[in-house]
């Protein structure tokens, strides 16, 4: 099988290239060049900037492929750039979609809080809270406008009229939509898993807002990129899968998991949201600040486990280790974690908080 898998050099990308090289296939990278993975003297490259329309079709002319793995399709031009270049030339086209065109997570621009609150048409295109898990076909995105609205995150416009462009295709472009919810692994270069590793790693107190009742659902990037080459002999065409991995602990219990692959205490602080929203000058606001503690959106996977199979799919006991031992293995990317020049006012108010329980607690007795 030969497979084109268009930015193949970082994470997910770069496990589903080298996975296809192990199992003995053929690969072709199309990116700008500037990584180059330990495998790069095994596959073919092409070079060449994602978001160069004619310079892709260009580039691409006369190649025919058996997969593709796009990994870099963010909107509409790209979207349609990449039809133009590949159309009647590959056998099944696999591209990555986002748990975004969903709901609050990279649909808002900022999350809501207290002191920065947001409609309900702001923070939803359609409620789904009361429908999770969510399903495939509770998303038509075919009625999606092609204007930017602009109270809208760009990121989830972006890929919700990249979906669009799929859905309103020529019928003989094989197109699979996968719909990925925040992938961690090794490398991550989002940061939400160093986010917490590297606080939990400091021994100080962490701040939890609500206790980390809610649920988190994530995927795993080596066994996304399993599923993705999965899709090239399993399921349909045209149509589009959600992922994720099996488990959707509460927060508090995939942070105590870390902790324990890390063979560090947690020390939990919980804190009503609101009351951090209020009482601290911390960016509660913003996406990239204390991952997976407001408003999830759990997604299900039953259309890909009867379809597709998702039975490689590794425990989070397994996968967490996995991540943290690449971590503890390279601890630079904690030392760059997001946001840790608010450490020292996190672990200000954890204690705060911690002698006011107490206090109260005294005056109640």
């Amino acid at each position: 099988m030969h497979v084109l898998i268009l930015g193949g050099t970082r994470y997910f990308g770069r496990a589903a290239a080298r996975q296809l090289l192990e199992s003995g296939h053929r690969v072709t990278i199309f990116s700008r060049g500037r990584v180059r993975p330990p495998f790069w003297k095994d596959i073919e490259f092409v070079q060449g900037d994602r978001q160069d329309a004619d310079g892709l079709v260009q580039q691409l002319a006369g190649r025919s492929f058996d997969g593709v793995i796009d990994n870099l399709c963010f909107n509409r031009q790209e979207a349609e750039g990449v039809i133009r270049a590949l159309q009647g030339q590959v056998g099944r086209y696999v591209v990555a979609s986002t748990v975004s065109v969903y709901g609050e997570g990279g649909h808002a621009r900022v999350r809501h809080t207290v002191r920065e609150s947001l409609t309900e048409e702001e923070r939803f295109a359609v409620d789904y809270r009361y429908r999770e898990p969510v399903r495939e076909s509770d998303l038509d995105n075919a009625n999606q406008p092609w204007e930017y609205r602009p109270h809208l995150s760009p990121y989830g416009e972006g890929k919700r009229q990249m979906e669009r462009v799929m859905l309103e295709s020529p019928a003989d472009w094989p197109f699979i939509i996968v719909r990925v919810p925040a992938t961690l692994g090794p490398g991550d270069p989002s940061g939400r898993f160093p986010w917490w590793l590297s606080r939990i790693m400091d021994g100080d107190p962490v701040l939890v807002p609500d206790g980390g009742t809610l649920a988190v659902q994530v995927g795993y990037s080596n066994d996304l990129a399993t599923f993705l080459i999965k899709l090239f002999t399993h399921g349909g065409t045209r149509t589009v899968y959600n992922y994720a991995q099996p488990e959707m602990p509460a927060l508090i219990n995939w942070l105590q998991a870390v902790a324990e692959a890390a063979r560090r205490p947690l020390h939990p602080v919980s804190v009503p949201a609101e009351m951090l929203q209020r009482y601290t000058d911390l960016p509660w606001q913003d996406w990239s600040y204390a991952p997976f503690t407001y408003c999830p959106l759990l997604m299900s996977t039953s259309k890909a486990e009867a379809e597709v199979g998702l039975d490689f799919r590794v425990s989070l006991r397994d996968w967490v280790q996995t991540t943290v031992d690449a971590y503890l293995q390279e601890p630079a990317g904690l030392e760059h974690a997001t946001d840790a020049g608010l450490r020292a006012q996190e672990v200000q108010f954890a204690r705060k908080w911690a002698d006011l329980k107490v206090r109260l607690g005294e005056l109640l007795r």
